[in-house]
């Protein structure tokens, strides 16, 4: 196959790229016999730039190259365009940007060109909230990703009013880069903890992995680590972890050992991991050294919201239901169901079937 331009003669293999279907500065080459300049316009919309430009400026295009992917019929997504003008310009779009070539008395010329396209910045998706579940194969651990629902929440609503500055203290440090250290998440069942964590997960924006306390026995195993060092800087959630927190003077099959060296030893200096331990006990059958200066970043106890707030999300809920003592968000959200038993210490909190928490 061959491509005529101008009464010259060009194969394909000239100017195939090695990553696009044609090679923008090969093409140039070929036809101008001159090594370009090059201008890069970045952060737009190419498809939008692209036939912004056929549009107004038609008359001076000598030959156009597009390639596109096809699922079905109505799905036709734009990839990349090759438009070379008659005033010896090579303009190639692809994803987010242009790329311009020109000789050097064309610089006007270029930088003209490049402020029409500015205007079509580029439109950034919102990208799914996700967590990587941490699972056990044949070849290992390895993550696997899990869609998490986006959750708008009003901390003044669903939680007490000291909750407020240890979400913001939590938050700060989250969001810190190369940080360490432990989270202790407790209380009742239906307080709120598993819909804070989902929350909280759309406030930061580091890797988020959740490890199943099944799995934490084997936090420092050479396959563990492995797997943190390909993603350190991150953050693990521990759902329902009493049996790797509590006291190691009473409880001999606790990971606490683990956890200490991920969050505060050797480990952690260059791992740089965060943990979140949320669970249903007291704090006073957690080992003490879990909570040491340094080693906690924040500890909080969930509990059931007091009258008058509970009013408030009661109304928030649109239930109509006299209110005379404490209680929990979900039995706020859910008056007329029976009171659940406590969930299995197996059941992973963010695949559970209640929307609101756990």
């Amino acid at each position: 196959m061959k491509t005529q331009l101008q009464h010259k003669v060009y194969t394909t293999h000239s100017i195939q790229g090695e990553y696009n279907y044609i090679n923008a500065m090969s093409l140039y080459t070929d036809q101008f016999k001159a090594i370009p300049n090059l201008l890069d316009v970045n952060s737009i919309d190419a498809e939008k730039a692209c036939n912004d430009f056929i549009k107004n400026s038609s008359e001076q295009i000598s030959l156009m190259i597009t390639k596109h992917e096809t699922e079905s019929e109505k799905d036709i997504e734009f990839l990349e365009t090759v438009i070379v003008t008659k005033n010896q310009l090579v303009l190639f779009f692809r994803y987010n940007y242009c790329e311009i070539y020109y000789q050097y008395d064309q610089f006007e010329e270029a930088k003209k060109i490049a402020a029409t396209f500015r205007k079509h910045k580029q439109r950034r998706r919102r990208k799914p909230l996700e967590i990587n579940l941490i699972v056990q194969s044949n070849r290992g651990l390895s993550l696997s990703e899990m869609e998490v629902k986006r959750t708008k929440l009003d901390l003044d609503l669903f939680y007490n009013d000291d909750f407020k500055e240890v979400d913001q203290t939590i938050r700060t440090r989250l969001k810190k880069n190369n940080d360490k250290g432990i989270i202790l998440l407790h209380g009742l069942p239906g307080t709120g903890k598993t819909s804070y964590l989902r929350y909280l997960i759309g406030k930061i924006n580091k890797k988020v992995m959740f490890l199943p306390p099944n799995i934490a026995s084997c936090m420092t195993d050479p396959q563990f680590i492995n797997l943190l060092i390909d993603h350190p800087n991150s953050v693990i959630i521990i759902e329902d972890a009493e049996n790797i927190i509590m006291d190691r003077n009473h409880y001999s099959n606790s990971s606490v050992s683990n956890l200490l060296n991920i969050s505060d030893g050797l480990l952690s200096d260059f791992l740089n991991v965060q943990l979140i331990c949320t669970f249903n006990s007291s704090l006073t059958l957690v080992d003490k050294a879990l909570m040491r200066k340094g080693r906690l970043i924040a500890k909080y106890e969930f509990g059931k919201l007091g009258v008058e707030k509970a009013k408030r999300l009661s109304q928030h809920f649109g239930h109509d239901m006299e209110i005379n003592e404490a209680m929990t968000i979900a039995e706020l959200s859910n008056p007329h169901e029976p009171v659940a038993e406590e969930p299995s210490k197996h059941v992973i909190g963010f695949k559970r079937s209640v929307e609101l928490l756990n």
